[in-house]
């Protein structure tokens, strides 16, 4: 079983396009007494990406693709960050940085649902969760921006510094605010705030939701945003994996069932159309010392020579009796016997069509096929600044 992402490499090439707004740049106007023209106050903001040319801050639009223009697929995490700041402006800049994720949202519909693990009527969400931090440069005076988070002490997620954008609220034009509050800029202030974006594709994250008995108590499965690992694969996905490759897996015990049942034809043969099996005979079962135990325990001794004739015992002049290689006729219950190995099978196959692993992958090809038929998804920043007129 292995994930159709190894054949089919999602395209999501997601555009990240900043634009650096403010309330049409206005600049605040005031009269000097006795003067008789306008003193239009220098308004400088500007923003840069780290791909931009280093020292430079552009005032409409920057450089800022979050994902390098690479195809993404999951698992897959990285960072990237931008710079703004108010330029020593004379005017004070409320300043804001919003964030548009609408489209990694719901990839099923109404009409349209997935199935995971077995289960089928399942909702899938595009997998990606994100951490945004926020820092001032060196020697700035002002306080750093205080970033927002969607979720409370009640959530499972609060803990993690991570979001997902199916628990965010929009405004109409599909995007929120990254901060809590209204930053500022003083008047004449040159801090710099860098804003730094951190995104994975973490299906730890959205597994719970499908409420399958995998992730269910007592398999309740713990979202975790950590990429480090000595296996192969981030934790929470490297946990799936032994569970089901590694030694006693879940793999393991269907192949050990499906194999028992092998033996058992090979030993039994196959039951006839009626359900019977045929007549046949088995390599005896009994050890020496058993042999010696049953031969010992008959009286009559034609019933003794018999029982000899049977189990091949042949008679030594100095070694006593030796037991040779033999079969007898089975007289098993093959049915009965059939049925439990069957029904272990059955149950060892069920265990690996319903696991953690398969979950897993099942919502990544889903997610990678709804994605890849978009060709195209986007994610938007934009800065906004205004001025605040003096009192």
């Amino acid at each position: 079983m292995e994930l159709r992402r190894l054949i089919v490499l999602l395209f999501l090439a997601v555009v990240i396009t900043s634009t650096l707004l403010s309330s049409t740049m206005a600049r605040y106007t005031d009269q000097f007494s006795g003067g008789d023209r306008a003193l239009i106050a220098v308004w400088n903001m500007g923003a840069r990406g780290e791909d931009d040319t280093p020292g430079e801050f552009y005032n409409k639009g920057f450089t800022f693709n979050l994902f390098d223009s690479k195809s993404v697929q999951p698992m897959d995490y990285g960072e990237k960050s931008f710079t703004f700041r108010g330029g020593g402006s004379d005017v004070a800049i409320a300043y804001d940085v919003e964030m548009d994720v609408a489209d990694l949202l719901q990839l099923t519909t109404e009409e349209i649902k997935a199935i995971i693990a077995g289960e089928s009527g399942k909702d899938v969400f595009v997998p990606f969760i994100f951490k945004i931090t926020a820092k001032l440069n060196e020697g700035a005076t002002g306080e750093v921006p205080t970033i927002f988070s969607p979720y409370d002490e009640t959530s499972p997620y609060y803990d993690t510094g991570w979001f997902r954008p199916k628990d965010i609220e929009f405004d109409e034009e599909g995007y929120f605010s990254i901060f809590e509050g209204t930053p500022v800029f003083p008047p004449g202030s040159t801090d710099e705030v860098t804003i730094t974006v951190a995104w994975q594709w973490n299906t730890s994250f959205y597994i719970n939701d499908t409420n399958i008995p995998a992730v269910t108590e007592p398999n309740y499965v713990a979202a975790d945003p950590a990429t480090g690992s000595e296996g192969v694969y981030p934790p929470y996905y490297q946990v799936a994996y032994d569970q089901y490759y590694g030694s006693g897996g879940l793999l393991e015990q269907y192949e050990a069932a499906q194999n028992a049942l092998v033996q058992y034809f090979e030993v039994h043969g196959s039951p006839e159309e009626n359900g019977n099996w045929p007549p046949h005979s088995v390599p005896c079962p009994l050890s020496d010392a058993e042999h010696h135990a049953h031969y010992n325990a008959i009286i009559d001794p034609v019933e003794q020579q018999a029982f000899l004739n049977t189990h091949g015992g042949l008679m030594d002049p100095e070694a006593g009796i030796i037991w040779t290689e033999h079969a007898i006729f089975c007289t098993a219950d093959h049915f009965a016997e059939y049925s439990v190995l069957k029904a272990a099978a059955d149950e060892a196959l069920h265990a690996c069509q319903t696991s953690l692993l398969q979950a897993y992958d099942d919502y990544d090809t889903f997610a990678v096929d709804a994605l890849a038929a978009r060709e195209v998804a986007t994610v938007l920043f934009r800065i906004k600044g205004e001025q605040v007129a003096p009192r």
